[in-house]
């Protein structure tokens, strides 16, 4: 009986026991499950930590590489502005340099047409003297206008040498002190006097004689009170004949003196010569 209570009471022992181990059991084996749980909440807390920290990084150095582009552009925009203020300024140079050109022209243009009315009236004045002593020359010679002034022509005729000779006649002298009289109230022109034979002797002996005739009359010019430094010279010879022919009517006028008065105050063209 005492036995059988025994084996009763171990009965009663080992399943009491059994059913605490259970318990623990599962109590352990639920720990370990949460133990787990909590080993992998870690890992991914830790692995969205790294990820986060990627994330973070990346996000800081794309707001640094941000940071230096705004820097470039915000130094970009000043150099920007740095510019259009040098285009704006140049601008500004450029319309007080185009107002100033045209200032400059209006005024070139103004002293140009003034300058042109000047020689024009200057030409009207001098035309008028040219006139008054192509007139009053008219009544002591034979008096010719050319592009340059005018052609004073003393012919054989009236202003005639001896033979081989360059000696001035008293007729001449006195036809020479009255061209000169009109010349010396005029002033601004040059003279020169040339000189021409007929065709009779060689080239060399008319060469010579048409120098000494035109000398002669240069210096009495000279001595009648014209500047020396407006009377020129040249001989011709017999190589520019007035008129063609041999006749002694044709020669007579191929020996001659002419004086070209070339205005000197008021330029025409060329020289008459």
């Amino acid at each position: 009986m005492k036995r059988i209570a025994l084996i009763i009471a171990c009965v009663v022992v080992a399943g009491g026991l059994g059913f605490g181990g259970f318990k623990v059991y599962q109590i352990f084996e639920s720990m370990q499950a949460d133990m787990a749980d909590l080993r992998q909440q870690v890992l991914d807390a830790k692995e969205t930590a790294q990820r986060e920290s990627s994330a973070a990084n990346a996000a800081s150095q794309r707001a640094d590489e941000a940071a230096a582009r705004a820097e470039v552009a915000s130094g970009a925009r000043q150099k920007a502005e740095e510019l259009k203020q040098q285009a704006e300024e140049l601008r500004q140079q450029a319309d007080v340099d185009r107002a100033q050109a045209v200032t400059a022209a209006q005024q070139s243009a103004e002293q140009a047409k003034q300058a042109q009315d000047q020689m024009s009236q200057m030409r009207r004045e001098r035309e008028e003297e040219l006139n008054r002593m192509q007139e009053a020359l008219n009544r002591v010679v034979e008096t010719h206008r050319t592009p340059n002034g005018m052609l004073i022509v003393l012919p054989d005729s009236t202003f005639r040498f001896e033979f081989d000779s360059a000696e001035l006649s008293q007729k001449n002298k006195e036809l020479l002190s009255r061209v000169a009289g009109i010349l010396l109230v005029s002033k601004g022109y040059g003279l020169s006097v040339f000189g021409y034979t007929d065709d009779v002797g060689t080239e060399e002996y008319n060469q010579q004689l048409s120098e000494r005739r035109a000398k002669a009359v240069q210096d009495y010019l000279i001595h009648a009170g014209i500047d020396e430094s407006v009377v020129h010279v040249k001989g011709y010879g017999k190589t520019s004949p007035h008129v063609a022919g041999t006749s002694a009517a044709a020669r007579s006028q191929n020996r001659r003196v002419e004086i070209a008065l070339t205005d000197s105050s008021v330029r025409y063209g060329s020289d008459i010569r």
